[in-house]
């Protein structure tokens, strides 16, 4: 008979139900996990499942489109119109940075960059200009305009007359001519151009201008005063125009048309350090040293690397006989890179007064290597004679 090798008694078979549970558990296992690797890989996410973070696929980021030349260059043109000459430049900047080979915007780029008093970046985005396209009479004009600014006077009037050469009918093109020729002291070419550049086109904001700055140059302010204010009514937001206005009122002793064209400027233009320089100059020559100080302080906390405020503070100090301030102030003017006759022999009267008669000579020499006939440097080096070589004599007025 067989063996039965098993020992102890015999165990009985599982229940039937109980196997089709365990089928059933691991069916919903399999089947959580399956969704689990789909979620993980992005395919598929339940609604009713919720997974973990680290389960959860990454969204791709949008691209964000990249907003075309033409944009840039039309907002950075109504900026240009509106006045807002440093914010004009960044949009044509983004134009050249999007289309490297757009001379257009480096040409356009170049006034509103010197009239930020960026002039060495306006001339090389003109030579940029040029670079690209030598055949366009705009490149040709902004590169003279821009010349003109950093006072390369010759090369820049041969640009201008190459620009009207290539374009007889273009209005700015006599415009720069007229401008650069009222820097050579020329207003016999000066003002012909400019009235041609005028005819050309009434509508020229640079055409007035020029006009009105050569009259200056022959010193019709009379004649000029209309064409600053023809320039204004073009070009309502630009502070500079305001500023070439009241200065020929400053000429003519009309100090209070002056103040009040400055004072129109500031409304349009309140971040110019150049307009609360002008009017705190102005209010200097008019007699009121207070608001004078305040408006110019102003102008340099505007700008501290401007130069111009600094001088006309240091001649309000000058007339208040404050040499101390005088020194303080011109020779910041100086190391800001001011070439002005006047900080040098104010320089030597006010070292004078201080007792340096060894600065007060270093600073009369040099108002004499400028210009040896000025009567002022005369008048300084009559001063530091009388003071150091000599008896002392009053303090010379200022004119």
């Amino acid at each position: 008979m067989p063996v039965d090798l098993y020992i102890g008694p015999k165990k009985r078979g599982a229940p039937w139900w109980q196997g089709c549970l365990l089928s059933l558990i691991i069916l919903i296992a399999g089947a959580y996990l399956g969704v689990l690797i789909l979620a993980g890989n992005g395919y598929y996410i339940s609604e009713n499942i919720p997974l973990p973070e680290s389960f959860r696929p990454t969204p791709t980021p949008t691209a964000t489109p990249t907003e075309p030349a033409i944009s840039h260059m039309q907002r950075a043109d109504a900026l240009l119109i509106d006045g807002q000459f440093a914010a004009a430049v960044v949009e044509y900047q983004a134009v050249v940075a999007i289309e490297p080979l757009n001379d257009v915007a480096y040409a356009r780029m170049v006034k509103p960059l010197i009239l930020t008093r960026r002039i060495d970046e306006a001339v090389e985005a003109a030579r940029r200009a040029l670079q690209i396209n030598d055949q366009r009479a705009e490149n040709l004009i902004v590169m003279a305009e821009a010349l003109d600014w950093q006072n390369n006077l010759i090369e820049a009037l041969d640009f201008a007359l190459r620009a009207t050469e290539l374009e007889p009918n273009n209005s700015t093109g006599y415009a720069i001519v007229a401008e650069v020729y009222a820097d050579l002291n020329r207003p016999d070419r000066a003002i012909p151009n400019a009235q041609k550049a005028v005819q050309l086109d009434d509508n020229n904001v640079d055409a007035h201008r020029n006009l009105g700055y050569a009259y200056d140059s022959r010193g019709s302010y009379r004649s000029a005063i209309p064409e600053y204010q023809r320039a204004i009514q073009l070009r309502p937001k630009w502070g500079y125009l305001y500023i070439s206005l009241a200065r020929d009122y400053r000429l003519l002793n009309n100090f209070k048309e002056a103040i009040a064209q400055l004072q129109q400027a500031l409304k349009v233009d309140p971040k110019n350090p150049m307009v609360s320089d002008e009017l705190g100059f102005t209010y200097a020559l008019s007699g009121d040293s207070a608001r004078a100080i305040s408006q110019l302080k102003k102008a340099i906390e505007l700008d501290p690397t401007y130069e111009s405020p600094y001088g006309h503070l240091g001649y309000v100090y000058f007339v208040q006989q404050d040499w101390q301030g005088v020194v303080n102030q011109l020779e910041k003017a100086l190391q800001l890179g001011g070439k002005r006759l006047e900080y040098y022999y104010e320089l030597s009267i006010a070292y004078v007064n201080l007792k340096d008669c060894g600065r007060g000579r270093d600073y009369s020499d040099q108002a004499m290597q400028i210009n040896p006939t000025d009567i002022a440097v005369q008048g300084a080096v009559d001063w530091y004679q009388q003071h150091c070589e000599g008896k002392p004599a009053p303090t010379p007025k200022k004119k």
